[in-house]
């Protein structure tokens, strides 16, 4: 007979391989193909164990299958660099699809939905005729929770088979055992990268499914594994007890101590569970689902959000998670550069209200309030000689910029409606931003309508807005535009004022 043991050296090559695959295609864009088709070698020597490690066992098919996915995905992105330098990649793109057509679904068969995964991501890559599309196909990939096979089938009576012991009954299959996790944050998959805070009690609620439960265990736990110290962060998760169903609902929590120093790296947490009885034995599942847990853990109150002022470093990490969202392929450089260049914005922000700079005052020069945000952004040691005004770009003159990040500046008389505002001035800035093959684009405007009716917190004054585009009007752009408005509220009175 036999049996699966616990193999952490391939569950160490499953885990290389999906974090080399998440972190290298999470950073995609056509711009950088070059360097995603040189990593197919490391790929390949991690994948290869795998299906060297299975070849004739019960999880051979598995591995053969992903080995052959991955294979279509590398030949997809040599299409997409042929095609970049003007080349002839038809035989790539053929051949991307004539792999991805030998995968039999049945060997993905742990849970309907990663069945079904595969099938659409198959289909992604069957209906590709556009070098964009390479972008959606990774994008699918990533989001797919692929399972962590922790236990491999070993045969213990090997050596006395090979001395030609008859006596030892023939080969079972063995039982597989599954155990499916559904994890959300926030009501958030784990799979996802998101910004968490350090010194915050995150909930953490999951959903657990097992297709049968191992002869005499009757308890279940989940902790987190990995590599280096786990000093850094805490999770608790409760025991799970057996009961007549197969579906578990659990909470728990989850603490980061300390920030990262680096905004762009993430943090990963694996899942390790196992089954316990009575006697202290232990029996190791196949995990499916969310396994682990992708964060990035940022103070904003660190020197990495610059405003001076907390609430507005709250406000530029809300950006900046949104950002992560909503553009992910993003050039890191470029959001970087946007990030400080709107961390100097808002400080002015809030230099201007807590001084009174355009207190009473109702007329004010476009070029004079240029000036004076200049002169305060030069003034800051993360900006300072970086700063450019009056450059000419599209035809036209851009009011700052800062390492090809523009801010577009505007003096307001008369409209005070935030949405009328952006209607009014949010097309300039990214005619601006488009021209220089830039995402993000900052609107400045010092409103200095009449205020009878105190100003709000200035957090409510700052948005991060997606505008309309020419011929993608009713469409999602595979590359959007970005556009944060803040308006500085001028010409206010004194708080006594407001109360005769």
């Amino acid at each position: 007979m036999n049996y699966r043991k616990y193999n952490p050296e391939l569950v160490k090559s499953q885990e290389n391989l999906r974090n080399e695959l998440l972190a290298n295609f999470y950073a995609f864009d056509i711009s950088n193909i070059q360097s995603l088709i040189s990593i197919e070698e490391l790929i390949n020597s991690e994948i290869g164990k795998l299906v060297k490690a299975t070849k004739g066992k019960f999880d051979a098919g598995f591995f053969k299958y992903y080995s052959l996915l991955i294979s279509s995905l590398f030949h997809l992105l040599k299409w997409g660099q042929k095609k970049m330098n003007a080349d002839d990649g038809d035989a790539d793109l053929k051949t991307s699809k004539t792999i991805i057509e030998q995968i039999d679904l049945s060997y993905f068969n742990y849970i309907p939905d990663f069945q079904a995964d595969i099938k659409e991501l198959r289909q992604l890559i069957l209906q590709m005729n556009k070098v964009g599309g390479i972008k959606k196909v990774l994008d699918r990939f990533m989001k797919i929770p692929f399972p962590t096979i922790y236990t491999f089938e070993v045969d213990p009576f090997l050596e006395i088979r090979r001395k030609g012991n008859s006596m030892i009954e023939e080969k079972v299959e063995p039982t597989i055992i599954l155990l499916s996790i559904q994890f959300t944050i926030d009501g958030e998959p784990w799979a996802n990268p998101q910004i968490l805070k350090p010194e915050e009690l995150y909930t953490i609620k999951g959903k657990l499914s097992i297709n049968q439960w191992p002869d005499g265990f009757d308890t279940l736990i989940l902790k987190p594994v990995s590599t280096s110290s786990n000093n850094w962060f805490d999770i608790s998760l409760p025991e799970v007890k057996r009961n007549r169903k197969n579906e578990y609902n659990i909470s728990g929590q989850v603490v980061f101590k300390y920030p990262q120093n680096n905004f762009d790296e993430s943090i990963s947490i694996r899942l390790l569970g196992y089954f316990l009885n009575t006697s202290g034995d232990i029996e190791y599942p196949t995990i499916i689902g969310y396994d682990q847990l992708i964060v990035k853990v940022l103070d904003p109150n660190s020197t990495y959000f610059l405003t001076g002022f907390k609430k507005m470093n709250k406000v530029v990490l809300d950006i900046s998670n949104s950002i992560e969202k909503e553009l992910p392929d993003l050039d890191k450089e470029e959001k970087e550069d946007f990030l400080h260049l709107l961390s100097g914005i808002l400080n002015y922000q809030g230099f201007c209200l807590q001084q009174g700079v355009y207190k009473n005052q109702n007329k004010i020069l476009e070029n004079t309030f240029r000036d004076n945000l200049i002169q305060h952004l030069i003034g800051l040691p993360y900006l300072g000689e970086s700063i450019s005004k009056e450059a000419h770009l599209a035809g036209g003159r851009i009011e700052i910029g800062y390492n090809g990040i523009i801010a577009e500046l505007k003096v307001e008389y008369s409209i005070s409606d935030r949405d009328e505002l952006f209607e009014k001035y949010g097309k300039q800035p990214v005619a601006y931003a488009s021209s220089n093959t830039k995402q993000l684009a900052v609107l400045c405007i010092l409103d200095l309508t009449e205020k009878t009716l105190p100003p709000a917190p200035p957090q409510n004054s700052v948005k991060l807005l997606t505008p309309k585009m020419h011929g993608f009007e009713s469409i999602d752009l595979d590359y959007p535009t970005k556009v944060v408005m803040i308006v500085i509220d001028g010409n206010t009175r004194k708080p006594s004022d407001y109360s005769k």
